[in-house]
This record gives C-alpha cells, sequence and structure tokens, in this order.
C-alpha cells in the first residue's frame, strides 16, 4: 500500500531510498510548509539499541545550528516508525533544491570559484560540527548528501543527514544492504550481526535497485577503516577523507581511484594548488589527515606560503602525507623492499635404530678430507614499488569468480620485475640439497623443467638459463621467497600490479593482447625481456607462464572480498592455491588481469612459475 500521509504531513513525491530510510518532499497539514520528511525502517522501532540510540542522539543532531548544515526541527514515532523533520532546502522559485549529484549533471562544467565556494562551505559545516563539545561526524558524506540552493549570490551547499548513520546503526545499515543487494542479485544470503538480523522487506525490485545505488554512490567515500570492518563509523578523520574524495571529483570528474593523477597534472590552469590539500585528506591512517578543513582550506587560497605544488608534495611525501599519488619508481629512494632471508630447512632423515650394519674388516672406510662449506650466494631479481592506495580489481564481464568488480585499499608493496629464472632457481636446489623443502614436501619436478641432475651435479639446458623456471610447486615457490629474504605475492598485489595503474586496461598490454605483445598459444617458454613490459615496467604479466601466489583459491572469494577491502589476504583456507597470468600455452582469455587459475599446491606442471614480492619500509 502506498503512504500518501505520514501523521499531520502530506507526502507531496517521494525524493530517494537509501538504507538509512525512505525520504520525502513533505507539506505539514495546518502550517503549509514544506518539509524533508525522513521515514526510517519499521523493523528498527523493535530494537532496544536503536530506540536509545535515537534518544541519545537525536537532541544532539537537532541543535546543529550551522548555515550550510540542514537543520532537524522535529522528531516523531507513528504507525510503529520513526520520522525525522529536516528543513527543506528550497530555491528562490520555492522549488526543491537538486542534489550535488544531479547539480553536475545539469551543469557539467563548474568554474573552479564555484568549486572553492563549495569546498569552503562543506568544510565549514564539517568543522563546525568536528569542534562541538562533543564531536560529531557524518559518517556518510556523499555527492547525494549535498543540496544545492540557488541564491542571489550564488549556488550554495547545504550538508544534509548528518550523523544519521549512528544513530540507524552501522550494522542495521549493512544487513539492510546485504539484503537490498541480494534482492537485486536474485541470490539467498543471510546476514546475521550481533545476533540481530534486520531483514527488511519485501523489497520489490525498484527499492533494491535504488538501495544498491545508494550503495554504490557510497563507496568511494568511505575512509579506508570504515572499509575495513564495514561500518560506518561517525569519526571527524571519516569525514576528512570523504571531503578529499569530494573535492577530487568535483575538479577531476572522477573518483581517485588507485594510481590517479592529481588535478594539477591534468589541468594546467588550475587557480588555486588543490594537490597539497587532496592528498593531505586521503591518507590511509586517520592520524594523518589534516584538521580543521578550515585552516588548510585558508592556505590553499593564500598560496604564497608555497613555492610550488610541487615541492610542497615533496615534503608531503617525505612526511609520509601521500596515499596513491603518481611517483616516479626510479626517484622513490624514500621506499625500500624488506628483504629477510632466512636459514635453510633441509630434510633430516634420522637411521633406523633396528638397522644393522656389517664393516667389510679387510677395507678401510673411505673418510673424506673435510671442506669449508661455502655460501651460494643468490642472483637476486630487481623490484619496483606499487605505491598504496584504492585501486579496482576484479571483472563483471569475465569469468563467475571474477565477480563482482570492486575497490580495494592496498598498502605499497614491491614486486619482482620478472619471474624466476632457471639460472636463479638452480643455485637454490645446490643450497637446498635436494628438491624436498624442510616438511618433506616437492619443491619441483626436474622432468617437468629445464633443470637437469647428471652425476649428482645440477645444471640448466643450454640456452635456457634466462626463461622463467617451470615445474614448481607452491611449496617450492615458498621456500625460494623464504631463501632470498622475499615472499609470495597476494593474488591482490599481483592482480592490482598486472594493470600497471590503468583501470581501464583488460590485459597487462592494455585493451587487447597479441603475439608479439606476449607469449602464448606457442610451444615453448622464452627468455625474460623477450617482450615489452606493462606500465609499472614488469615484464610477463602476461603469458610465459603461471605465477603461484600466496592465497588460498576460493571460487565465491570475490563476492565477499568486500568484506576485506584493505590489502586483502584471501580466505583462511582451502583445498588450492591461486595462480594467475596465463602461460605460454594459454588461449588469449587466460591473460586478462582479472583471470583466475588455481591448483592443488603440490602440483608440478611445466607451465607453473612464480615471482617474489616484499613489504616496503618508508625511510622518514
Amino acid at each position: 500500500m502506498v503512504m500518501t500521509h505520514f501523521g499531520d504531513y502530506e507526502l507531496l513525491r517521494p525524493l530517494g531510498r537509501g538504507a538509512l530510510g525512505q525520504t520525502y518532499l513533505a507539506e505539514h497539514r495546518l502550517l503549509q510548509k514544506q518539509y524533508i520528511l525522513k521515514i526510517l525502517p519499521e523493523e528498527l522501532s523493535s530494537d532496544i539499541d536503536f530506540i536509545a540510540r535515537f534518544e541519545a542522539h537525536i537532541a544532539q543532531l537537532a541543535h546543529l545550528n550551522h548555515p550550510h548544515i540542514a537543520k532537524i526541527y522535529n522528531a516523531l514515532l507513528l504507525e510503529k516508525r520513526y520520522g525525522i523533520i529536516i528543513e527543506a532546502i528550497l530555491d528562490e522559485d520555492q522549488q526543491p533544491s537538486l542534489n550535488l549529484s544531479q547539480f553536475l549533471q545539469k551543469f557539467p562544467d563548474l568554474p573552479e570559484e564555484t568549486i572553492l565556494c563549495f569546498a569552503q562551505q562543506v568544510s565549514s559545516a564539517l568543522d563546525y560540527a568536528h569542534t562541538q563539545e562533543k564531536p560529531l561526524g557524518h559518517g556518510t558524506l556523499k555527492l547525494s548528501n549535498i543540496l544545492v540552493r540557488y541564491t542571489l549570490k550564488g549556488p550554495e551547499a547545504i550538508v544534509t543527514d548528518f550523523g544519521l548513520s549512528q544513530i540507524i546503526g552501522p550494522l542495521a545499515v549493512l544487513s539492510r544492504i546485504y539484503h537490498a543487494m541480494s534482492s537485486f542479485y536474485s541470490l539467498e544470503i543471510g546476514c546475521e550481526t550481533n545476533g540481530k538480523n534486520y531483514v527488511a522487506g519485501p523489497w520489490d525490485e525498484a527499492c533494491a535497485k535504488e538501495v544498491h545505488r545508494s550503495f554504490i554512490e557510497q563507496f568511494p567515500f568511505l575512509a579506508p577503516e570504515q572499509k575495513r570492518k564495514f561500518n560506518w563509523t561517525s569519526q571527524p578523520k571519516a569525514d576528512v577523507w570523504a571531503f578529499g574524495v569530494l573535492l577530487y571529483y568535483l575538479l577531476m570528474r572522477k573518483f581517485p581511484e588507485g594510481f590517479f593523477e592529481l588535478p594539477s597534472q591534468k589541468i594546467s590552469d588550475l587557480k588555486w594548488q588543490w594537490d597539497a590539500l587532496i592528498c593531505s585528506c586521503l591518507q590511509i591512517e586517520p592520524e594523518m589527515r589534516l584538521g580543521p578543513l578550515q585552516e588548510k582550506m585558508s592556505e590553499l587560497v593564500n598560496i604564497s606560503a608555497l613555492s610550488s605544488c610541487e615541492a610542497h608534495l615533496e615534503r608531503l611525501q617525505a612526511e609520509k602525507y601521500i596515499m596513491g599519488t603518481k611517483i616516479s619508481f626510479a626517484t622513490a629512494c624514500y621506499a625500500k623492499p624488506i628483504l629477510n632471508p632466512q636459514e635453510l630447512t633441509r630434510p633430516s632423515f634420522e637411521p633406523d635404530p633396528g638397522a644393522i650394519f656389517q664393516a667389510e674388516m679387510m677395507v678401510s672406510p673411505y673418510k673424506p678430507k673435510p671442506q669449508e662449506e661455502k655460501a651460494i650466494q643468490p642472483i637476486l631479481t630487481d623490484m619496483v614499488i606499487i605505491p598504496s592506495g584504492a585501486y579496482l580489481r576484479g571483472s563483471n564481464q569475465g569469468a563467475r569468480d571474477e565477480h563482482p568488480r570492486h575497490l580495494t585499499h592496498m598498502h605499497s608493496f614491491a614486486l619482482d620485475i620478472h619471474p624466476v629464472t632457471n639460472e636463479q632457481f638452480v643455485r637454490f636446489l645446490e643450497a637446498m640439497g635436494g628438491e624436498k623443502d624442510g616438511q618433506n614436501n616437492d619443491i619441483i619436478r626436474l622432468r617437468e623443467s629445464r633443470i637437469k641432475r647428471s652425476g649428482g651435479k645440477l645444471s640448466v639446458e643450454s640456452g635456457y638459463d634466462k626463461h622463467p623456471v617451470v615445474g614448481i610447486t607452491w611449496y617450492g615457490a615458498i621456500a625460494y621467497a623464504k631463501w632470498i629474504g622475499k615472499r609470495l605475492p597476494t593474488e591482490a598485489e599481483w592482480e592490482i600490479a598486472s594493470y600497471g595503474g590503468k583501470e581501464d586496461f583488460f590485459y597487462p598490454t592494455g585493451q587487447d593482447v597479441d603475439r608479439t605483445q606476449a607469449n602464448f598459444f606457442s610451444s615453448d617458454t622464452t627468455a625474460m625481456f623477450s617482450y615489452s613490459p606493462n606500465e609499472y615496467g614488469l615484464y610477463d604479466m602476461a603469458g610465459n607462464v603461471y605465477e603461484w601466489c600466496q592465497d588460498w583459491y576460493d571460487y565465491q572469494y570475490y563476492d565477499l572480498s568486500i568484506q576485506e577491502p584493505n590489502h586483502p589476504q584471501g580466505p583462511q583456507q582451502g583445498v588450492y592455491r591461486v595462480l594467475r597470468g596465463g602461460c605460454w600455452k594459454s588461449l588469449k582469455e587466460d591473460l586478462r588481469c582479472s583471470h583466475r587459475h588455481r591448483n592443488n599446491p603440490g602440483t608440478m606442471n611445466g607451465t607453473y612459475g612464480f615471482r617474489c614480492a616484499a613489504d616496503v619500509a618508508i625511510n622518514p
């Protein structure tokens, strides 16, 4: 049944629906004044925790008095549903204002002065709330929560929905989103959190799509700490991150995802130096984000204190105030891979105490002269630094186990520029003294490789020194990486690195790949540096050999990985380990950046190799 009234309020028309409830333009029956009426989810009215939060926080929200925050006039409980009466933001002609998303669709080319005006107004509102006796964060700042009112002085930004996510509760918001998205995708899922299961229903297709759209819009604005626990925390530092995202979007008309360009790198005639402000907001660690925002805005306008954008960014980098900005690997001397070589653990075999040995009395036993054991030195591979930041991974067009495409925040990491070669791995085998690791797992199957043992000595077939080693088990890859002080890359690290910072790439080579760009659908491996590297300077990310990753494989992991948005490590357990990149036997389809392959960790195959990764230390 369609609602037409809520108490004394006539519902004129719906304005939108999200996880926080349904919003209407309403008119009071007696006063004949228009308001925004937000009707909160019905199922929350029976939740004691929600009622306590509502009664504790609604008064604080109602006392917010700022020209750029939508004022709350009243709260009421009717027909088992809570409603909040909010100031209607109307234009000079008494028409409801557009939200910022709608405003940008109508006026796509905003002057820089207007962007600065919006930035000052929103930052002023946030600072006001953040500096209350009891600091109050917004929690869900996004384009649709900023209304634009036309005045004689020009467009004016008004922030709405301040603190409502905290009142409703992160668990309830999360549960409602899960169930809306399950309706949208026709999935059967459950979302029970802390013993409560908020199932709002029935979710018709239109409602589910609206909540899904609202969630997709919100996701880029969530700070890393919000995504880490999928918690719509209302901490002021989370608002600072969202403010940085907002500024970047207003200037660039896209979100700062992955290896993003700074505004000054794209727009040549900027009047103000936005780069420093955005970089200061978009810090992974909350305590490193700037505040108060108005002080930084003043610094932005009075730019005489800054000699140049580049000089300021160098200072920010030195102070670790950087998040995913485009840096030169050749000059990124502040970042170094962390190498921690480990002592080899070889298999040990205890003699059978029941065995009987007889010595030939006429022949003296051979006693070799003790020789000083020489340490075998590894041949290390050069590495590149992949900067921290937000990156897209997965695909909506590929196989089902690649769905959905989603945002992931990554810490900085280092990756070998090419897979481990035969000449590198044979040194490891010599140091190990065999093809078993310390737990007696097989490292390599020599008959699947180009490494041969003859007369107790190991050698590489002629011409194959610089080819990637094959026939390697996952255990062998792990053991080698520990020997040289590195590790295997996670699946997320490998995939992010394969894109080369280009989110629109389908293959590591671009939108397409052919046999002049990668080794696939061929008869054998090729030597290193036979093909051009990707945009990060990494070779053979497409084809040549499948590469072992650290992670367990889970078919549905990408559906669930949204719960692990910060430097994901993969499932906790499994049967198979992940392999990425395609190989010399592969068809073109297997070379896609998002393509996932898997096998038993003890499998030895003439197409399986690996490369190593390392954590990154930042020098102060």
